[in-house]
C-alpha cells in the first residue's frame, strides 16, 4: 500500500507508528484491516518502536497477517479484543515460526478456537524467542489445550501461558500437566475460569511434585473442590518451586482448607496463597491458625469472602502472635463478630508488619439461613425412608411407614426441595455488567418431566441500615426461555433480624409462580443501598 493512495486516517496512523519510538498505543482506535495495513507498511521503515499495543479494535486475520509479517522491530504486540479469529491466529503462527524479534504476544478474546490454538501450537514447537503468550478467552477445548501441551514438551523459550476463561476442562488440563513433568522453563500458567474439577486438580498436582520451574499457577474459578484441593496440598508437601497459589472461588470447604493447613507446615517456598470465594470455615481457618504458628515463608494469604466466624478469627489472632513473616491476611467479608475483631486488634499490636482486613463481615445468621440444596437421590432416599418403615440403627422400634402423600406433605412442608442457588459477596450495584445480576435459570428436569416452582427465597445482608425497614424490600423479575419480562413485583421480608431480610415467595402469594417452567429466569434487581450490601442470595426450590 503506497502513502498516496491511503486516506486520511491512514496516513495519520502511518505517520503515528512510523515516528515513534519505544511504545505505541492504538487501543480503541477503531482500527480495521484496512488501517492495519497502512500501519504494517510504517513498521516495515520503522526500527525503533518495541512495544505496539493495537487492543480494542476491528483487526481481523487480513490486518494481522499484514503486521506480523513485516515486523522485524516491535518484541511485545497487544492484540487482544480483535477479530482476528481462526484465521488470523493461523497467519500468526505462520510469522511466529520464523519471527525472531517477538517475545511477548497478547491474543486475548479473539474467538481463535481449538484450530487457532492447534496453528500456534505448531508455532511453538520451532520459535525461540517467545517468552510470554496470552490466549485467555478465546474459546478453547481440550483438543487445543492438548495440541499447546504437546508444544510445551518441546518448546525451550516460553515462561508464561495464560489460558484463562477458556474451556478446556479436565481432559485439557490433564494434558497439560503431562507437559509440565517434561518443561524446564515454564514459570507461570494460568489456567482460570476453564472448568477444571476434581480430575484436572488431580493431574496438575501429579505433575508439581515433580516440576522443578513453575512458580506460579493460577486455577480460581474452577471446581476442584476439596477433593482437588486436597491432591494439590499433598503436592505442595514436596514442591520446591511454587511460590504464588490461586484456589479462589473453587469450592474448597473446610476438608480441603486442612490439607492446604497441613501441607503450609512443611512447605519452605510458598509466599502467596489465594483461597477467597470458597466455603471455608472454623474447622478451616483454625487449621490454617496452627500452621501460621510454623510456617515463616508466607507472606500473603486471602482468605475474604468464606465463612469464618469469631474461633476461626481469635485462633488466628493467636497465631499472628507467633508469626512474623505474614504481611497481609485478608479476612474481609467473613462472619467474624466483635470477639473476634478484638482478638485481631490486639495481635497486631505485637505484630506491627502485618495488615489485616477486616471490613464488611456478615452477619454469622446468614449462613445458617441459606437453604439446603437437595439432590434427586437424596429427595428419593428419604421419600423410601418416609414410606418404607425401615428399622432405625441401633434402635429397638423402626419409623411407621407412611402413605405416599402423607411423606410428600411431610417433605414438602419441610422445604426439602431441589433448588437452584446464585449467592453474591459483591458488586450489588446496577451500574455492574448484565452478568453479574443476581439470578437464577430453572432447568430441565432429569426424567424429562415439568418441573414445578414451590418457593423463592431472598436473602439480604446490609450493614449500616436503619432501624426502620420501611424501605427494604426486594424488587424480582422473572423471565421466560426468550428472556421477555412475564411478571415484576416487589416483595416485603418475611424474616427480619439485625442486617438481614429474607422473604420466602410461594405460589399461593404470586401465582405467576405456578406458570414458571424450565428456561425461565428469575432476576433480583440491585437494592436502593446496594452500597451497603454485603450478601445476597437468590434460591429456587422445586420438584
Amino acid at each position: 500500500m503506497l502513502y498516496q493512495y491511503m486516506n486520511q486516517k491512514q496516513r495519520e496512523l502511518y505517520d503515528q507508528v512510523k515516528n515513534a519510538s519505544e511504545g505505541l498505543s492504538l487501543s480503541g482506535k477503531q482500527i480495521g484491516d484496512a488501517e492495519a495495513q497502512a500501519i504494517a507498511e510504517a513498521l516495515k521503515v520503522n526500527k525503533t518502536l518495541h512495544k505496539l499495543n493495537l487492543d480494542r479494535n476491528q483487526i481481523g486475520a487480513a490486518g494481522a497477517q499484514a503486521i506480523v509479517q513485516v515486523n522485524t522491530a516491535v518484541t511485545k504486540l497487544m492484540l487482544n479484543q480483535n477479530r482476528i479469529g481462526g484465521a488470523g491466529a493461523h497467519a500468526i503462527a505462520e510469522a511466529l515460526k520464523v519471527n525472531t524479534t517477538l517475545t511477548w504476544l497478547d491474543l486475548w478474546v479473539n474467538q481463535i478456537g481449538d484450530a487457532g490454538a492447534w496453528a500456534i501450537a505448531e508455532a511453538l514447537k520451532v520459535n525461540t524467542t517467545l517468552t510470554w503468550l496470552g490466549l485467555h478467552a478465546n474459546q478453547v477445548g481440550e483438543a487445543g489445550a492438548g495440541a499447546i501441551a504437546e508444544a510445551l514438551k518441546v518448546n525451550t523459550t516460553l515462561t508464561s501461558l495464560g489460558l484463562n476463561k477458556n474451556q478446556i476442562g479436565d481432559v485439557g488440563a490433564g494434558a497439560i500437566a503431562e507437559a509440565l513433568k517434561v518443561n524446564k522453563t515454564l514459570i507461570r500458567l494460568g489456567l482460570h475460569a476453564n472448568q477444571v474439577g476434581e480430575a484436572g486438580a488431580g493431574a496438575i498436582a501429579e505433575a508439581l511434585k515433580g516440576n522443578t520451574t513453575l512458580t506460579s499457577l493460577g486455577l480460581e474459578f474452577n471446581q476442584i473442590g476439596d477433593a482437588g484441593a486436597c491432591a494439590i496440598a499433598a503436592a505442595l508437601k514436596v514442591n520446591k518451586t511454587l511460590t504464588a497459589l490461586f484456589l479462589n472461588s473453587n469450592q474448597i470447604g473446610d476438608a480441603g482448607a486442612q490439607a492446604i493447613a497441613d501441607a503450609l507446615k512443611v512447605n519452605t517456598t510458598m509466599t502467596g496463597l489465594y483461597l477467597e470465594r470458597n466455603q471455608i470455615g472454623g474447622a478451616g481457618s483454625q487449621a490454617f491458625a496452627e500452621a501460621l504458628r510454623v510456617n515463616k515463608t508466607l507472606i500473603k494469604l486471602r482468605l475474604e469472602f468464606n465463612q469464618i466466624g469469631d474461633a476461626g478469627a481469635c485462633a488466628i489472632a493467636e497465631a499472628l502472635k507467633v508469626n512474623k513473616t505474614v504481611m497481609l491476611l485478608d479476612l474481609t467479608s467473613n462472619c467474624i463478630g466483635n470477639l473476634g475483631s478484638q482478638a485481631i486488634d490486639e495481635a497486631r499490636k505485637g505484630n506491627c508488619g502485618c495488615e489485616v482486613d477486616l471490613r464488611d463481615q456478615i452477619n454469622p445468621l446468614a449462613f445458617s439461613l441459606l437453604p439446603r440444596l437437595a439432590t434427586a437421590e437424596s429427595l428419593h432416599n428419604v421419600f423410601h425412608l418416609l414410606t418404607s418403615g425401615l428399622a432405625l440403627e441401633d434402635q429397638p422400634t423402626s419409623l411407621p411407614a407412611l402413605p405416599n402423600e402423607i411423606a410428600e406433605l411431610i417433605m414438602d412442608e419441610a422445604h426439602y426441595w431441589q433448588g437452584v442457588q446464585q449467592t453474591k459477596r459483591s458488586e450489588f450495584d446496577d451500574e455492574f455488567p448484565a452478568y453479574l445480576i443476581l439470578k437464577v435459570t430453572l432447568p430441565q428436569c432429569v426424567n424429562g418431566n415439568s418441573i414445578r416452582i414451590k418457593a423463592i427465597q431472598v436473602l439480604r445482608d446490609t450493614r449500616n441500615r436503619s432501624d426502620s425497614i420501611d424501605g427494604s424490600g426486594f424488587d424480582l423479575i422473572v423471565r421466560d426461555e426468550q428472556a421477555a419480562v412475564r411478571f415484576e413485583f416487589s416483595a416485603k421480608p418475611t424474616f427480619v433480624d439485625s442486617s438481614l431480610d429474607l422473604v420466602t415467595i410461594l405460589p399461593a402469594n404470586h401465582p405467576v409462580i405456578r406458570q414458571m417452567r424450565a428456561g425461565w429466569q428469575v432476576q433480583v434487581r440491585a437494592s436502593k443501598s446496594s452500597r451497603d450490601v454485603v450478601l445476597e442470595s437468590l434460591y429456587v426450590g422445586y420438584v
